[in-house]
């Protein structure tokens, strides 16, 4: 049973390599390179800016996200908010329309979020945009950190961290905890070179290097940041432009949006070979090692169980009983509520959950039946 043997440890190499020797790795390397956070930018050298966002039927958001903009601790009279109504049915339109100093692009025919972000760009004439949701609340601070980092030379868009409040239950901690663990290797990532990808909730760009969209594009946040690191510009991290936000609290919320988000990876992939040549993509590496590679772990996973059931090796039919184990925690997690609550088996739950929603995304993508529309989740 050799070949049992090679392809289980073949297989465990390669998961251990997606989620600890790489975010290892790219930090070790973060820590050598690492240097002071720049101060936030003076309020006296702040450039005009233009906060577009993108709703659909989001009346009842609309008041409190202009009054969180403009509690921002930055010159208002350089601070214009952009909505793009995208097709909605509510009173969202309507809402915006009676908000003084506030700009709406309206049209009746929903389009998709990349469709109305193209749409707002055309009509954006400052020097900088940020792009943001309308359910998070930025921190004050939050764009005179982000600018602070984007007024550097070399860099073309700076992403802010998304915070996650207190947890409602354990499946929600667990995926906080994976939340968290994402944005330590992002940061790292934006110490080495830059980060695959900005949070769609609050970052922001030069205009002069907005790339648009394909109208049905599902992953704005990770394509336009990508096409900036292909202009040679950096995207950077800033942990200290925080924009709160509440979790899921159970795996079907979180079913909902990463099949959208990681369908979205498929899909980018497909439209951009590019970003698999180091000669047109700065950051392959950490390209292929973050997102591509952690698409391809539950294939890895699935070969790790049945190579280890084969095999006649007293050290792999161990590791065989483990991953059994490991597998029926989660699946009772799933059947028993109560056992949910303990936290490794919750842990082992959202991992096998989020493997396998990266499976289902890549069947939905390939059948061609991912919505390229955003959806509440």
């Amino acid at each position: 049973m050799l070949l049992a043997d090679a392809t289980f440890f073949c297989a465990t190499f390669f998961i251990t390599y997606a989620y600890a020797l790489y975010p290892l790795g790219i930090w070790v390397l973060a820590r050598w390179k690492r240097q002071p956070p720049p101060p936030p930018l003076a309020l006296d050298l702040c450039p005009e800016v233009t906060v577009v966002i993108a709703v659909h039927n989001e009346a009842g958001r609309i008041a409190a996200k202009v009054a969180n903009l403009r509690a921002l601790d930055y010159p208002q009279d350089r601070l214009h908010i952009l909505f793009v109504s995208d097709g909605s049915t509510d009173d969202t339109a309507d809402r915006i329309r009676e908000i003084a100093g506030v700009t709406v692009i309206d049209y009746a025919q929903r389009q998709g979020k990349a469709h109305a972000l193209n749409t707002a760009m055309t009509q954006v004439d400052t020097e900088v945009v940020l792009f943001c949701d309308v359910r998070q609340m930025a921190d004050p601070m939050a764009l005179r950190h982000i600018l602070g980092r984007l007024m550097r030379p070399g860099v073309g868009a700076v992403s802010g961290e998304l915070v996650h409040r207190d947890p409602a239950n354990a499946t929600s901690a667990q995926i906080g905890l994976y939340w968290r663990y994402e944005k330590w290797i992002r940061k790292s990532e934006s110490e080495v070179a830059s980060v695959v990808g900005a949070t769609g909730a609050f970052y922001a760009i030069r205009r002069k290097h907005f790339v648009p969209l394909a109208p049905d594009t599902l992953l704005d946040d990770f394509e336009i940041p990508m096409q900036i690191v292909r202009q040679g510009l950096r995207v950077q991290f800033e942990g200290r432009a925080v924009v709160y936000d509440e979790l899921q609290k159970d795996l079907a919320g979180e079913r909902k949006r990463k099949v959208r988000t990681l369908g979205g990876n498929f899909q980018s992939f497909a439209r951009h070979p590019w970003l698999f040549s180091p000669s047109s993509n700065p950051i392959c590496l950490q390209f292929v090692s973050h997102k591509v590679c952690r698409l391809a772990v539950p294939y890895a996973m699935i070969l790790a169980l049945f190579s280890s059931l084969l095999s006649h090796t007293a050290l792999v039919q161990t590791a065989a009983a483990a991953q059994l184990v490991f597998y029926a925690a989660a699946l009772g997690g799933r059947l028993i509520p109560a056992l949910a609550r303990n936290r490794l088996i919750s842990f082992a739950g959202v991992f096998l959950e989020l493997n396998w929603v990266a499976m289902l995304a890549g069947i939905q993508y390939w059948r061609g039946r991912l919505d390229t529309r955003w959806e509440k989740t």
